[in-house]
């Protein structure tokens, strides 16, 4: 099986409803990113940080541009990282608000927006929805057979 040509397959065009969902909520993800990016260059201490946060936000949009371009497998990681930062953020949130209430609704709202991803890709994936339209291993053995 030829896993490249599996993993670079395009979704269908004629995809609706939640897979649309998912492309709007990877596009506030990004652009919370992005508006998020100055407030975190501002606070970086040395070049190492900078370096770190700058390549992270770039990573973040690249791999969301890919997930909007109906790329399978940057959908998969693009709600796999929102994933791992929802459970990275949220268990700070309480103690955010106790130091810094702005910097803490920063916080919230990327937090509801990955999470918000993170949620709509899973429905998509199991309504089969675009998003998760023939990833069962037995459809594509059966595709595969036809």
């Amino acid at each position: 099986m030829d896993y490249m040509r599996v993993f670079s397959q395009h979704v269908p065009a004629d995809v609706i409803g939640l897979a649309r969902l998912f492309k709007a909520t990877v596009v506030v993800v990004c652009g919370w990113a992005l508006i998020e990016a100055p407030l975190e260059l501002v606070v970086s201490t040395n070049f190492t940080s900078l370096l770190a946060v700058a390549t992270s936000k770039v990573l973040v949009c690249l791999i969301g541009a890919a997930a909007i371009a109906n790329l399978r497998f940057a959908r998969h990681v693009f709600a796999f990282l929102c994933g791992a930062s929802v459970l990275a953020i949220a268990p700070a949130l309480p103690l955010e608000y106790t130091l810094s209430t702005p910097i803490a609704l920063f916080s919230t709202v990327e937090c509801i927006s990955k999470a918000a991803c993170v949620a709509s890709f899973a429905v998509a994936a199991m309504t089969r929805d675009g998003v998760g339209d023939r990833l069962s291993v037995l459809n594509r053995a059966a595709d595969e057979e036809t």
